[in-house]
């Protein structure tokens, strides 16, 4: 392996692709930080100690495996329900022992055949109890997180270069004009880049586009270092949170036979759905006054 290649991979995915770090409001305490740095959350119960849950994970004394019994936080891209077997690598294994009910807040790790994440915390189920019940509930996660939320738009506002209300009208793969000024940069975890042409209804942030559209350029793979970006579809609408493109190494686009800017909208949260407009205006007042 080219380790230079995935330190970079690594650094990138860090750095552009988990959540970042925001103040919270006073109270929300640390379980409402370890909500925001847990891209999965869910409960299940301990079936396998010492074990893996699919052929591609490293088996080790660290790695268990756990049914699902139900999901409290996912990114959209990852196929996970109730019934399925996780592996988790836990921070201490001696804690878990087969039929253990227990809440998992965790990163991922691995993605293919099945999924595979690492722990940040755990709370373990009183007997008798359902997973999940015993800590936080999937409201009280969907209230942290609104909470959350207001604390990174407003940041996400102020460091966008646009933010749009827009539809996407076409998705093509990206077909780089001069391949050799590109570094190929990136061997582990291709992200696949592909080009999104959005139609503005209404811009937000940013001055109005002389065609009314941008280029979104979005990775396509769910890898696992690209598995929490937004993916885009045709038709598909809402608001975008845009920064241009610094990432796949030629950040311009064709746009109607003419040179454009190209746009990256990688972090989760970074679109959302058009039923959200109305607080991003919100706090775009709140903002400015």
């Amino acid at each position: 392996m080219n380790h230079s290649r995935f330190l970079f991979c690594s650094i990138l995915w860090v750095t552009l692709i988990a959540p970042a770090a925001v103040a919270f409001p006073q109270g929300m305490g640390s379980q409402a930080a370890l909500v925001q740095q847990s891209s999965i959350i869910f409960a299940g119960t301990v079936s396998q100690l010492g074990a893996t849950s699919f052929a591609d994970v490293p088996k080790s004394a660290q790695t268990i495996v756990v049914r699902v019994e139900f999901i409290l936080k996912k990114p959209a891209a990852v196929s996970l329900k109730k019934g399925d077997n996780v592996t988790v690598e836990v921070k201490d294994p001696s804690a878990f022992r087969p039929g253990m009910e227990v809440t998992f807040y965790t990163d991922g790790w691995m993605f293919g055949a099945g999924v595979a994440v690492k722990e940040l915390s755990h709370e373990t189920t009183s007997s008798g109890g359902k997973p999940g019940r015993a800590g936080v509930n999937e409201r009280a996660i969907g209230q942290i997180e609104e909470q959350i939320s207001d604390q990174e738009l407003k940041q996400r506002l102020a460091s966008a270069d646009f933010v749009v209300i827009a539809k996407v009208t076409e998705v093509r793969p990206w077909t780089v004009r001069d391949a050799a000024s590109v570094p190929h940069r990136v061997t582990e975890h291709d992200p696949d880049w592909h080009d999104a042409v959005i139609k503005i209804e209404s811009v937000l942030k940013g001055p109005k586009p002389k065609k009314n559209k941008l280029v979104v350029r979005f990775p396509q793979c769910n890898d696992v270092a690209w598995a929490h970006a937004p993916k885009f579809e045709k038709n598909q609408e809402g608001l975008f949170f845009l920064k241009k493109d610094e990432v796949s190494g030629a950040p311009v686009a064709l746009l109607e036979g003419t040179e454009v800017n190209a746009y990256t909208c990688l972090r989760p949260g970074d679109w959302l759905p058009k039923s959200d407009a109305a607080r991003v205006r919100s706090l775009l007042k709140t903002m400015r006054k």
